[in-house]
């Protein structure tokens, strides 16, 4: 354990040595860390060993303490850990100024008289300096800083677990402001009701460094949000939005992606029932979390900043946009160019310049690039390669493309200096080697979201036609493209390349047809699992990438990878978008391959499906109606697909009233699927059971009774007593026998179903839930009330933790309850 830890900048080591050598003297023990460090983890890891087993700790704060990273962080850790105790920062934090004024110190707070005037250049001012600082340190605190609070990194409870960047540099004042904004006392937010927390707006030019800043705000503040950071991307990335849909598409869809990686059980939710159960999740952390809401669309207005802002008051919304629409919500925080300063340090970062006139050159540089971070930063890594002098002679003759690139992005750069920015980003492009060219080609046919490093491998494989020489050139173009400052690294198996660049790609070196094709049919292969919800997780780092691959449809692949994003959207019953999507697969299918098409009637069918789970019947019943009558012309009316189109135009006309016609459709089903395929094929059994329902409806009760009975009998024998399609033959026996007041006999099937479900599935499965609600709901017609309110006050609490209060199973069972305990015992 230490008295103090010294945070210094490396460049000032010989001023601080003799102040520690000083403050051992007097017996004070010290922490004092001289290695380089410099990415996040080491700092972290500095942190937690030093500053979390020290006292107190003094800053060294010269002007080189500004710039240095590492100090910044730990500065940051000291004073969260300070106002968590209770905000007194003379406890925990001593400033020393060397410098002959306090305007560079950060945040404002640690000036005045919270620092000490003096350098140790000296012996004599070195001891000075120690006994002042001995003194001090008697009115600190007694118990170490980690005690306060674990000073580990952040935790993160969604989206991607940002690392930060090493040449991050600066951004000190913008960085206080952000927390600042963030943890006021009150901040005025017009984004509607239900918006929680403070929210603050970083806007600026594109590549200006805004996600970064983020990012390593996220990464430095952390351990003011211990509940956690979630990170979500809201750029448009070429989704479709259905008309009057665009808050629920835009601002909904990542609600219920959230959900599903809190493992809460929304499906077939309506987007308010999921927004209210990932609001209560997150609620009930019951300490601050930060909630980053990265890109959002330069048009937004604030009902679209409305569904992004965090869902609960615990929340901190830090929102990074090219956009100035929204000036009267939140704290707008506005990102401007590097300061002069720092755009050289960056720049100068990988190449420092040899002499005086390099250095005149550098300042140059920054200036012809408007001191724009992208673009000083793509600089910085060409000065590798190519020198001071012959970078700036290209900046100040640009050639014909870089005026046309500069022409496209003038109203997204800093004003009169596009075409310096031009001219760096297609030259640091056209050094690549063909492999660097490749993924970057890549890149620009995908979202501006991370890329997972797998899928670049498997595209050039297959555009390649080999695997060792799709693995080299990822490998290799993956290498040249980061070398060049054109794609950063977001860990080992993700990458990320900047919009501006792709844009530039796209304008400049548009992907060839055959990378496209390749990167369609390795995703058509990724997204077989589409129909299976338990593998979205493992598809969800690429949605947004399959999103912008079939903005446009124009051949046979690009139409099925649109036919499995549907079925991703339908599994996940988000229906206005699958509803959106299902229409652009229909007009693509009738222009690849004509009306009559069986493609084509697949698509209208599924169109029509997701029309019925939107409760647009009339819509859903025209498709079916159409599809019938192809199927019918083109294939015969005892065809398979045929039987299947009767089947679903009859489920159609029975959600409409339409009980006659269903029945009489269901009955021709029916009849030839006992023909042709006789009593015990799953799908003649499932004709009986659909028909059964129709009876009982219609109130043939009887009717109903005989072909349930006969389905679980064929049921029993051919699948046994515990297969799920047997319990649901059960169930459906049941509902039949309790309408016919055969109570004694529901209750016996009831309590075989739940005694099943719950030794195979679980006491809390949804479905072992349902039966002790039917069971529940039998026991108290037949009078026993005592015995339908174990079940419920079993199962309510159960449903209440895992479904939610607003779940159709967790109210039946409220409802159930609450009607049992008003009746008198």
């Amino acid at each position: 354990m230490y008295d103090l830890f010294i945070s210094y900048p490396r460049a000032d080591v010989a001023l601080v040595r003799p102040l520690v050598e000083e403050l051992g003297r007097l017996g004070l023990s010290a922490w004092v860390d001289e290695r380089e460090i410099g990415d996040a983890d080491a700092i972290t890891r500095s942190i937690v060993e030093g500053l979390g087993q020290a006292r107190m700790l003094v800053a060294w704060y010269s002007r080189a303490y500004t710039r240095s990273r590492p100090c910044q962080w730990e500065l940051t850790a000291a004073y969260l850990a300070a106002q968590h105790e209770g905000g007194d920062l003379s406890r925990r934090i001593l400033v020393i100024n060397p410098e002959p004024g306090a305007d560079h110190i950060q945040p404002v707070e640690l000036r005045d008289r919270l620092y000490l005037e003096g350098g140790a250049g000296t012996a004599d001012a070195a001891a000075d300096l120690a006994r002042r600082i001995a003194k001090r340190l008697d009115r600190a605190a007694t118990t170490w800083i980690g005690d306060i609070r674990p000073l580990q990194a952040p935790s993160w409870l969604a989206g991607q677990r940002r690392i930060g960047s090493n040449r991050f540099v600066g951004r000190v004042p913008d960085l206080w402001s952000v927390h600042s904004g963030l943890t006021a006392a009150a901040v005025t937010v017009v984004t509607g009701a239900g918006a929680g927390g403070d929210l603050v707006q970083v806007q600026g030019m594109g590549g200006i460094g805004k996600s970064m800043l983020a990012e390593e705000y996220a990464l430095r503040f952390g351990a003011a949000y211990p509940a956690g950071i979630v990170w979500l991307s809201a750029a448009r990335t070429g989704a479709v939005v259905p008309d009057g849909c665009e808050t629920e598409a835009e601002g909904g869809r990542h609600l219920f992606d959230l959900a599903r990686r809190f493992g809460l059980p929304v499906q077939g939710m309506e987007p308010a029932a999921v927004a209210a159960q990932v609001s209560r999740h997150l609620e009930a952390l019951g300490k601050p979390y930060l909630w980053i809401v990265d890109d959002l669309p330069s048009d937004a207005n604030a009902d679209l900043l409305a569904h992004w802002t965090a869902p609960s008051t615990n929340g901190r919304t830090l929102v990074t946009t090219r956009g100035t629409r929204l000036d009267g919500c939140g704290k707008i925080h506005r990102l401007d160019v590097l300061p002069q300063e720092d755009a050289v340090r960056l720049l100068t970062s990988r190449q420092p310049p040899r002499d005086e006139a390099e250095r005149r050159m550098a300042a140059e540089i920054v200036t012809e690039l408007g001191r724009h971070a992208l673009a000083v930063d793509v600089a910085g890594a060409a000065l590798r390669v190519i020198s001071y002098a012959d970078f700036l002679k290209d900046l100040r003759t640009p050639s014909a493309d870089a005026l046309a690139l500069a022409a496209e992005l003038a109203g997204e750069l800093p004003n009169g200096h596009h075409p310096g920015i031009a001219v760096t980003l297609r030259q640091s492009i056209g050094r690549l080697r063909p492999e660097g060219v490749l993924v970057l080609q890549l890149a620009s046919l995908l979202a501006p979201d991370p890329i997972p490093t797998r899928y670049i491998v498997d595209v050039l494989a297959e555009h390649a036609g080999d695997e060792t020489a799709g693995r080299r050139a990822a490998l290799l173009g993956t290498q040249a493209a980061e070398a060049e400052a054109l794609l950063d690294r977001l860990g080992p198996e993700e990458v990320m390349v900047h919009i501006l660049t792709a844009r530039t790609m796209r304008r400049h070196a548009a992907a060839p047809e055959a990378l496209r094709a390749a990167a369609v049919r390795v995703m058509n292969r990724v997204m077989r699992d589409a129909a299976d919800i338990r593998k979205h997780a493992a598809l969800e780092p690429l949605i947004e990438h399959v999103r912008l691959l079939t903005e446009s449809v124009e051949d046979a692949e690009t139409a099925a990878l649109l036919t499995s994003l549907d079925r991703y959207e339908s599994e996940r019953e988000v229906y206005s978008l699958a509803g959106t999507i299902w229409r652009r697969e229909l007009e693509a299918s009738q222009s690849l391959h004509g009306d009559e098409h069986p493609n084509t009637l697949t698509s209208m069918n599924n169109l029509a499906a997701t029309l019925w789970n939107q409760g647009d019947l009339a819509g859903a019943r025209e498709l079916q109606e159409e599809v019938l009558a192809v199927r019918r012309r083109v294939f015969g009316g005892e065809h398979p697909d045929t039987l299947t189109a009767m089947n679903n135009l009859a489920s159609t006309l029975w959600s409409q009233g339409d009980l006659a016609g269903a029945r009489e459709l269901q009955e021709q089903v029916l009849t030839v699927r006992r023909r042709a395929l006789g009593e015990e094929r799953p799908d003649t059994l499932t004709s009986m059971n659909n028909l059964a329902e129709t009876l009982r409806s219609q109130g043939d009760l009887a009717g109903a009774r005989e072909l349930q009975e006969e389905v679980l009998a064929v049921s029993r024998r051919v699948l046994g007593d515990e297969h799920p399609n047997t319990l649901t033959s059960m169930n459906n026996l049941a509902s039949t026998l309790w309408s016919q007041g055969d109570l004694a006999g529901a209750r016996v099937l009831e309590k075989q179903v739940l005694a099943v479900r719950r030794r195979v599935l679980g006491e809390e499965h949804p479905e072992a839930l349902t039966s002790m609600n039917n069971l529940a709901r039998t026991l108290l017609k037949q009078g026993d009330s005592s015995g339908a309110r174990v079940l419920f006050e079993q199962a309510l609490p159960i449903a209440q933790r895992k479904l939610g209060n607003d779940h159709p199973i967790t109210r039946a069972l409220r409802n159930g309850l609450d009607f049992v305990t008003s009746l008198p015992r």
